[in-house]
């Protein structure tokens, strides 16, 4: 694996993740496949073509701790990271923009106009 790149974004949500992982031995897992909805909505499967580096650390933006991998996708970089705090789930870090970030994450009780 290669070393860790830092990809910058200043907004992102967390999507949660239904995962196909392969466990070793020592507990170490490592994502394979994980399921997604195409543009028509339809469920499919989504192959993890490469992992570029797998970092232990915290998700800065949300704080949760776990690891971070790095994965190559059809071409592209997506991040996914793997919560080791219960509940432990599988997530998929999408950047968006302010105002997206904002509707996702609004707080009860927020009076947006």
């Amino acid at each position: 694996m290669q070393a860790t790149s830092f990809i910058e974004y200043d907004f992102a949500i967390r999507i949660p993740l239904e995962m196909y992982q392969y466990t070793e031995v020592n507990g170490q897992t490592w994502p394979v496949a994980f399921k997604w909805l195409d543009a028509d909505g339809i469920p499919m499967d989504v192959r993890i073509d490469n992992i570029r580096s797998m970092t232990a650390l915290a998700e800065q933006k949300s704080g949760t701790v776990g690891d971070r991998y790095e994965c190559e996708i059809e071409g592209k970089i997506v991040l996914i990271y793997y919560a080791k705090l219960t509940p432990r789930k599988w997530f998929k870090i999408v950047p968006c923009s302010e105002l997206e970030y904002n509707s996702y994450y609004k707080l009860r009780g927020e009076n947006w106009d």
